[in-house]
């Protein structure tokens, strides 16, 4: 493994994931998960099943496009759970692990390689940490975002590595792979930005004037500049 190299294990649709677990009459259905918060339902997760529909949609919009679906609220401590077990797991495996988003793991992968034999092995081993109903995806790149996206865009149960050149790896993806606000990500289709490329290309300033406060942060990501600290495995081995 080359310097500085983390992995990015993603479960996508965890919430959706978890209630067909322990609802196993779900699948194939529609399901759509509303948030307890706030006076007024929101999308948090909907399965593919549910066309039309997004998260941080109203659920009177989402029963609009998708009438068919069947709705549960949010069981927050449950969908915690549930990947607080899948951290562990892959704790016995790293030595170094952090909680991204809920379904996203990072891990720290700088002189791990040996102890598996090589670099296919250890990404095997990544995946194996989750059980295989879940369709986790693992991406392996020199910064968080990058391994977040490579991840993302990989299949169900398969991991991709980003090459070298990381802003020539991002430049094709969608902005909605960016963390940022929906509302910078609505400002940034409304001007016409759609890839990061697209995002890349604009100035620091530019991106400022668009976004305020998450500009430099969503520009510099596009550019494959990852301000997030690695996880240190030097505080791992104290």
């Amino acid at each position: 493994m080359s310097e500085s190299t983390i992995a990015c294990l993603l479960v996508t649709r965890l919430p959706v994931k978890a209630e067909r677990q322990r609802y196993p009459s779900l699948l194939g259905k529609p399901l759509v998960i509303v948030e307890r918060r706030g006076p007024h339902g929101r999308v948090l997760e909907c399965s593919p099943e549910a066309q039309g529909v997004r998260a941080g949609m109203s659920l009177a919009k989402a029963l609009v496009r998708c009438p068919e679906a069947v709705v549960l609220a949010e069981d927050r401590e449950f969908y915690e759970d549930v990947f607080g077990r899948m951290e562990d797991a892959l704790a016995m495996r790293y030595p170094m692990v952090e909680k991204g988003e809920l379904g996203c793991l990072y891990a720290g992968l700088d002189g791990i390689a040996p102890l598996y034999g090589n670099e296919t092995r250890l990404i095997a081993s990544l995946l194996q940490s989750v059980p295989p109903v879940f369709e986790p995806r693992v991406g392996v790149a020199s910064g968080r975002f990058p391994a977040y996206v490579a991840a993302a865009t990989s299949r169900p149960g398969r991991a991709v590595k980003a090459p070298p050149d990381t802003a020539e790896f991002l430049s094709s993806h969608s902005i909605e792979l960016l963390p940022v606000s929906h509302e910078s990500k609505c400002r940034l289709w409304q001007a016409g930005v759609h890839t990061l490329g697209r995002l890349a290309a604009m100035t620091v300033s530019e991106a400022q004037a668009r976004l305020g406060a998450e500009g430099r942060f969503a520009w510099e990501l596009s550019c494959g500049i990852d301000p997030s600290p690695m996880p240190d495995l030097s505080r791992a081995a104290a």
